[in-house]
């Protein structure tokens, strides 16, 4: 009894959970949690966020930058300059003309020199290059964004998927422990009449079969509970095997046409914010690679120390303008640009094939909403008709009108029929989430 107690523990709390009224998890909730538990939704998060250190990477690149270098260098030789004086003892008595030398060396440095430099520079004119670069870095970020959006959406789905086979499973269970207490129940009216020796040894064995039947779906039913909430709470961030009330979720018809829910989807999509926004990364570095041919011009001011005894003044200040132009290089600049362009025109091949698929992917998802709807109609009725069935056969049967095989499948239509209304409603609330993921709003 301890043993088997232990083993139900999850379905009996769950059973205590929803028969005292404890507060349930509600799809909204769940998706929160989700959001901040999902791995895949912070490695996106971050990955846009390094988009964004592109960005300011790229704007600052337009700035005045500030630079030090030192330099200490050991000569082989003292630096010495001649100096040609011939002009000079030209210009000298004879007595003296002869006695000085016609040239004269002298020392410029010693045999080793250190040099240190500050300089400030700011790029005046890159041809577009800068510009460029800082709107392909800007419309990276934006795609990014638009992958932390569509990752979002994802989890969302998957959340509810998860859910949704939570509550399902709930139901299935419920309805094989019901059918279970209806065999149960007939199994002791039959032993009864077999006592009284209204029925056969026959009709006993064959409510024995069916009850062992149905406490065989039980257990399945019970296995699939507990797995169903282990992948939901692995969604969720908890615990595998946590016990979790959910609440319930029915959803209204659909009532936009396919053409106003293929544009709001064609609107809303991340993914094809996505490609357009690589697109213009690629088309904007294509230009920023192409205006590397162009003149780069800068202003610069610097101020440079010289370690050398024989200088009056070690230190000079000096501002510049300094011009960088690679007139001709075999074509490089060219060739890189293209593979820039080339991708853009791919992405833009991909984004037309993205638009035809969610448009497909929106029809289905309606297509889907519609038929759930109308088999939840369907499968309401049934529900109905089973219940009367299954009341008139065991009436019958009590009478002597009916036999066991009946009465069985009389049980059996019915739980079949509650199995096909929960389906039916889930598949329904599914479908709606479903549709809604494929027009960018869950």
């Amino acid at each position: 009894m301890k043993r088997c107690l232990t083993r139900h523990t999850p379905l009996v709390l769950a059973c205590l959970l929803a028969c005292s009224g404890v507060y349930a998890e509600t799809l909204d909730e769940a998706w929160q949690r989700a959001e901040a538990s999902s791995r895949q939704l912070k490695a996106d998060t971050l990955n846009a966020e390094a988009a964004g250190q592109g960005v300011a990477a790229a704007e600052a690149a337009a700035g005045p930058s500030v630079g030090a270098s030192a330099q200490w260098q050991k000569l082989d030789h003292a630096i010495t300059g001649t100096m040609d004086t011939s002009g000079l003892a030209a210009a000298m008595p004879a007595p003296l003309r002869s006695q000085f030398p016609s040239r004269l060396e002298a020392p410029l440095s010693e045999d080793h020199l250190a040099t240190a430099e500050v300089k400030v520079t700011l790029p005046v004119y890159t041809g577009g290059r800068l510009t460029s670069m800082a709107d392909a870095a800007r419309a990276r970020e934006n795609s990014a964004r638009h992958g932390v959006a569509r990752s979002r959406l994802d989890v969302r789905l998957d959340v509810a998927e998860a859910y949704f086979n939570v509550l399902r499973a709930s139901e299935a269970l419920k309805v094989a422990t019901l059918y279970q207490d209806t065999l149960v129940a007939y199994r002791r009216d039959v032993g009864n009449a077999f006592h009284k020796g209204i029925v056969s040894r026959g009709d006993v064995s064959g409510a024995e079969v069916a009850l062992a039947e149905a406490r065989q779906k039980v257990i399945a039913a019970r296995e699939a509970v507990s797995l169903s909430r282990a992948a939901y709470n692995r969604l969720t961030g908890r615990p595998l095997d946590q016990v979790v009330a959910l609440q319930t979720v029915d959803f209204a018809r659909e009532q936009r046409s396919l053409a106003q829910l293929s544009d709001t989807a064609l609107s809303r999509r991340p993914e094809l914010g996505q490609l357009r926004e690589l697109k213009t990364a690629l088309t904007e570095q294509a230009r920023s690679v192409r205006a590397e041919a162009s003149p780069q011009l800068g202003v610069f001011a610097a101020y440079t120390w010289v370690d050398n005894p024989y200088l009056t003044r070690k230190g000079v200040g000096s501002v510049g303008i300094g011009v960088k132009w690679d007139a001709f290089d075999s074509g490089l600049v060219k060739s890189r640009a293209a593979v820039s362009e080339r991708q853009a025109a791919a992405l833009g091949e991909q984004e037309e094939d993205a638009r035809s698929l969610i448009r497909l992917d929106v029809q289905r998802g309606l297509s889907l909403e519609i038929e759930a709807a109308e088999r939840l109609v369907v499968a309401r009725a049934a529900l109905d008709s089973a219940v009367t069935w299954q009341d008139i056969t065991l009436d019958r049967y009590h009478n002597g009108l009916a036999n066991q095989t009946e009465v069985l499948m009389a049980a059996a239509k019915k739980a079949d029929s509650q199995r096909n209304l929960f389906n039916a409603r889930f598949d329904h609330a599914l479908a709606i989430l479903r549709l809604r993921r494929a027009i960018g709003e869950l």
